[in-house]
């Protein structure tokens, strides 16, 4: 019966076929190959295979059991760093890790085969590619242990080690002898017979037999496809979420049976895939129209789409900006890059067959982002909480305790900035709004950790007990910011110089420019760019295209707004066009502070434009 086993060796995982003993002949003087079993390595180059003696260790089960990450662990860590190849080491008892056992190698199941044969795979491919294309196909159960080896071959269990499942020494061929090959040749006639020339006109005369084959297959697979549509029509959330998850989203919801949940899991469960991102959009327009929220910019990407069918609403950690339902999944993202990543999952799910991992975990990555002003952390905390209505519903305790926050927040928010406006350094402010996120972020994650795990109702954390303490000038509240997490934020540059300057480096003097004689320059009047533009931080004020910051300084003139902060060149007024706008003209009165600023140097203006800044 032609087989197929795995085996890692080399940092690769290697595909090994026709394993077989070679058994002693009755009557016939013994060989050295007596006994000993032999595999085909991969596919045949040529017509010929290579052969490897088969050791019987490599049948046992490894005599420890290895602390591997969750299959959902490998799904969120490789979305969130594309060049990783292998995972580890981890922490006993660290959260989205298990302990399993598993053999030296894994029996291959038949249809899984051919994603092996081309060449040796590294873990991860193999991960992505076969274990991507067991879940499309529901296979989880049937190959459990493929699975699970998978998640050995992935893990290290210490750094610059090898996976405890690979091997230290690569299978050997043998000095094979007539006797043997012709062993093995029967075995390739037998399992492959159109490589036996003699056979050629028995490939001919089945032709016909094959086509009516052929025939009855598509009529099969139309039928099944009938089959599939109408069964889709009846589905409900218990197929799209299994039992573990309908129980969590029963208690999260605080209701009782799958009739009282929410309507977009009927919804999402009967919709195709390639249209639930679509039916999720449409549920949320639905709230933002009903709370008097339209013009709020709110598209649902992948990842959003993702985190609710899977039901991932609590963070791996308190440091993990991009997993859990919390603030930081909804920053305003261009217009244009969200409506892409919903074309490119609507186009990967369109096809027949499945999309390819590499695609997919592109489109799925979550991308967090951080406000830099206050009203943007409050756009953040009501893109949640449409959501939250969308799922858990208008009427629920957290929708409820969540709206009292939002309203909290709307009419806090220039006690807020003032508060925001007095801490000591730039960077502390820049990172305010970021810090009551992350309060925010942890209550959420800690509440739906604890209800999932009772069906009694838990009380709605008190979401409003920062403000509180602001107010009252304690720092209790204040969440860790760890190097990590302002790295996944990109934050990691408060202090530095921003891109294409390198930190500590000197600043260029001032150029000098002719004067005419109204003393101003006599440079040349075309429009200079801002090499050292810190697009996330005024990119929001380049897209004003009606706000002229020529008007702004007018205004400024005449006394009816503040005075820009000062250069750090010669101590008189910013330029305002060339750090909010990226550009400025060559004649500007200005030009001496046309120089790089570090992002706290730029802290100042940054709170100037978020107070006084027009809208359009």
């Amino acid at each position: 019966v032609p087989t197929a086993f795995l085996l890692m060796h080399g940092g690769l995982l290697h595909v090994y076929l026709q394993a077989d003993k070679f058994h002693p002949r009755l009557g016939l003087p013994s060989t050295p190959w007596d006994d000993l079993v032999f595999a085909q390595k991969g596919d045949l180059h040529r017509n010929q295979s290579v052969l490897i003696e088969w050791k019987s260790e490599y049948f046992h089960q490894l005599n420890q059991q290895l602390l591997v990450p969750t299959a959902a662990t490998i799904d969120t860590i490789f979305a969130a760093q594309p060049e990783a190849d292998l995972l580890g080491p981890f922490a006993q008892g660290e959260a989205g890790t298990e302990l399993i056992k598993v053999r030296r190698t894994c029996f291959v199941p038949p249809r899984y085969v051919p994603l092996f044969l081309a060449s040796p795979v590294k873990p991860r491919e193999a991960w992505e590619r076969v274990r991507g294309q067991i879940v499309t196909e529901g296979q989880e159960v049937a190959c459990h242990a493929l699975i699970k080896y998978l998640q050995a071959a992935l893990t290290c269990a210490a750094v610059g080690v090898a996976p405890t499942v690979s091997l230290v020494e690569a299978p050997v061929s043998p000095l094979a002898d007539a006797m043997l090959l012709d062993h093995r040749q029967r075995i390739l006639d037998e399992d492959f017979p159109e490589l036996n020339q003699q056979l050629a006109g028995l490939q001919q005369n089945q032709i016909a037999a094959s086509l009516g084959e052929l025939v009855r297959d598509n009529r099969a697979a139309r039928e099944v496809e009938r089959t599939e549509r109408e069964q889709s029509k009846s589905k409900s959330p218990t197929d799209m979420l299994g039992e573990v998850g309908l129980q969590k989203i029963l208690r999260w919801s605080q209701v009782e049976t799958v009739a009282d949940l929410q309507v977009i899991w009927k919804d999402l469960a009967t919709a195709k895939k390639s249209q639930q991102l679509a039916v999720l959009q449409w549920a949320v327009d639905k709230v933002k129209d009903d709370i008097g929220e339209a013009e709020l910019q709110f598209i649902v990407v992948p990842s959003h789409l993702e985190m609710v069918k899977n039901l991932r609403f609590t963070m791996i950690t308190t440091n993990h900006a991009a997993t859990g339902l919390q603030p930081f999944q909804f920053p305003e993202d261009t217009l244009d890059g969200s409506m892409n990543a919903q074309a490119m999952y609507e186009a990967l799910y369109s096809g027949t067959s499945a999309p390819p991992m590499a695609d997919l975990a592109t489109v799925m990555q979550a991308k967090p982002g951080a406000p830099k002003v206050l009203y943007q952390a409050r756009q953040q905390v009501r893109r949640l909480y449409i959501l939250m209505v969308v799922i858990l519903g208008e009427e629920h305790r957290m929708a409820k305790a969540y709206e009292r926050y939002y309203q909290r927040f709307l009419s806090a928010e220039s006690e807020l900035h003032r508060y925001q406006q007095g801490l000591p350094s730039s960077s502390e402010q820049l990172l305010f709004p970021t810090k009551l996120l992350k309060r925010n972020a942890i209550d959420l994650s800690c509440w739906f950790e604890q209800q999932s795990q009772t069906p009694a109702a838990q009380a709605p954390p008190k979401f409003e007990k920062p403000f509180d303490d602001i107010k009252q000038e304690l720092t209790s509240w204040e969440p860790q910011m760890s190097t990590g997490f302002l790295k996944e934020l990109k934050l990691d540059g408060l202090g530095q110089v921003v891109p294409n300057q390198q930190s500590g480096t000197p600043l260029a003097a001032p150029t000098v420019t002719p004067k005419g004689p109204d003393g101003r320059p006599l440079a040349d009047e075309a429009t200079t760019s801002n090499p050292h533009f810190a697009e996330d931080i005024f990119g929001v004020y380049r897209k004003m295209t009606s706000v002229r910051t020529r008007a702004i300084r007018k205004k400024i003139t005449d006394g009816l707004l503040p005075a820009l902060p000062l250069s750090k060149v010669d101590r008189q007024p910013m330029c305002l066009a060339w750090h909010t706008k990226g550009q400025c003209n060559g004649r500007c009165p200005r030009a001496a502070d046309h120089v790089s600023y570090t992002r706290v140097e730029l802290g100042d203006l940054v709170m100037w434009c978020a107070a006084h800044y027009p809208k359009e």
